[in-house]
Formats: C-alpha cells, structure tokens, sequence
C-alpha cells in the first residue's frame, strides 16, 4: 500500500471509530443485560495527536511516572518484543465518555450516606464492561492493521502514592486522557465536566498513527466548566464526609470511605461485589448531566 492509500485508509478508519464504539456501546449485552436498564447511555468520543503540548503538561502535573501517549506504546510494543523508541508524532489516542443512566443516577440521586445497590453495580460491572470495550477497540483497530494498546490494561499500568499531588496519581490517567481529547474539562470534585455532564466512566485507547485527528477543544481552562468560581458548592455538600472543600479533593479521605471504610466493606460483602463506589458527588449537582449555564 501506498502512502497516499495509507493516509485516506487511516483517516476512513478513524471517522468510522465513533460509530464503532458507541454500537458496541448500545448493543453489548455486558452494558444493556441488567434488570434495572443499561450502564450506560451512548458515548462521547474524541481524539488527540500524541504530539499535542498538552501531553507534556499533563506528564508535569501527573509526575515524571505517567507516561506519554507514545511512551505508553512503547511500553506496550517492547511487551510483544517490538522494542525500540516511538516517536510523538507517530501515535493517537481515542477516548470516550461512558454516561451513566439516567435511572442510576436517580437511585444515587436520593442517597446520603452511600451509594445506592444501582451506583455500586455499575461501578463494579460497568467498569468491567468498559474494559471489554477496550479490548474491543485495541482489537478492531489492530484487524485494521494498526497498532493499539490500552494503557490503562498493559502489566507496568500502577497507581502511585503519591503526597505532593494530592495523594494519588497513577501511570495513565483516563480522565487527562479525555481533557486533552477534547470531551471535558475538570470540576472541584476531581470529576470531569463533558456535554453530558460528570456521572460517567472513561476510557481511552492508544494507536500508532501518524494521521490521528488533532484534538477538538472548546474550552482553554483546566475548570473552565466548573462553576465553582460562581459560588456553586453543590460537590462539597453531597460529600458524606467532607472529602471535599474549596481547597479541593482530598483524594485519601475520600478512598477511606469508599473503599477501606466498614460500612463500605459491609455494602460490598451484601451485594457480593468488590468495587462499590460513591459517586454521591457526581449526582444531585449542576453538572450532573450536561455543563452547568454561567449566570451572566
């Protein structure tokens, strides 16, 4: 194949992408099969060069142990014996927004303490679905003969301690993946703000592609959606236990309850489950579906 053929087979490829991951999205029974509705409504989706700047600050905030998109593909082709340097211009991510139904949102709408049995099953088996949509899009990319990873799956992916950000940061952080593509931009709590608000899951797929669309932004602030600075403190009240103020998230607080607390780990052994989750702050809020209206 030419590089002429190349080009517009990789540009068809990653128009279709979209429409490939929502029907997965819609018409998987991991997402639709449950008694109580789907996980998920259908996806925001977006995409960013592995060269755009924005990468690198994300490295400066996140620390020098989170990888690059093309970092992460290294990684990913030296695990299949494929070593050797891959350059920034070389590779793209896919990202996606997962929004949570409606209707577990309104079963969490209505608690105080916790989650409801809804939220917890999502957070467990959503997220297990959301990792078959993962494999799903690596796979579908690489039948095209384009190399995929998912570096939130590949063996070396940790989450790291770590006290001078807040606690904890980790190797690839899907919700920066999903800034820099263009689908949110942050909120006080930590959550991300998209089109179809901060109740969701995230996921993101590295390829290596030098035609990857460049990102789509609509916004040039890191809480540009966040209406914090208007005197929302919606996130701060819905927090059972004050994980969150104005100075932020207090991301070893909130893990305490969530998943080390014994009411949590009570929840957790009645639902037969092991990831239960909150969420408390991502309902009941103005983002809770869509960006908040500025006033003025």
């Amino acid at each position: 194949m030419c590089d002429g053929q190349r080009l517009n087979c990789h540009q068809e490829l990653f128009r279709r992408l979209p429409e490939v991951i929502s029907a997965f999205v819609t018409n998987s029974p991991r997402n639709a099969g449950h008694p109580f509705g789907p996980f998920f409504d259908p996806p925001l989706v977006g995409f960013a060069r592995g060269d755009d700047p924005l990468f690198n600050e994300i490295k400066e905030q996140a620390g020098e142990r989170s990888w690059t998109p093309a970092e992460a593909m290294e990684l990913s082709m030296a695990t299949r014996g494929c070593g050797g340097p891959v350059l920034k211009a070389e590779v793209g991510v896919v990202a996606w927004v997962l929004p949570i139904a409606a209707g577990i949102r309104e079963k969490n709408r209505a608690q105080k303490d916790g989650p409801a049995p809804e939220w917890a099953y999502q957070r467990q088996y959503g997220e297990d679905f959301n990792g078959d949509l993962r494999r799903y899009v690596v796979g579908w990319l690489e039948s095209h003969g384009i190399a995929a990873t998912a570096p939130f799956q590949l063996p070396q992916f940790e989450v790291i301690n770590d006290d001078s950000r807040g606690g904890f940061t980790s190797t690839w952080s899907e919700r920066h993946v999903a800034f820099a593509c263009g689908l949110g931009t942050f909120s006080l709590n930590d959550g991300l703000i998209t089109p179809r608000g901060i109740a969701h899951r995230v996921g993101s797929v590295v390829f290596r592609s030098a035609q990857a669309p460049a990102a789509q932004r609509a916004y040039g602030q890191v809480r540009e959606y966040c209406i914090v600075d208007q005197g929302c403190r919606a996130c701060i009240k819905r927090c059972p236990i004050g994980a969150i103020s104005e100075q932020g998230h207090d991301k070893r607080l909130c893990k305490e309850m969530t998943y080390n607390g014994e009411r949590a780990a009570a929840m957790r052994a009645a639902l037969g489950i092991t990831q239960g989750g909150c969420g408390l702050c991502q309902v009941g809020v103005p983002c809770e579906s869509g960006i908040p209206r500025r006033a003025g």
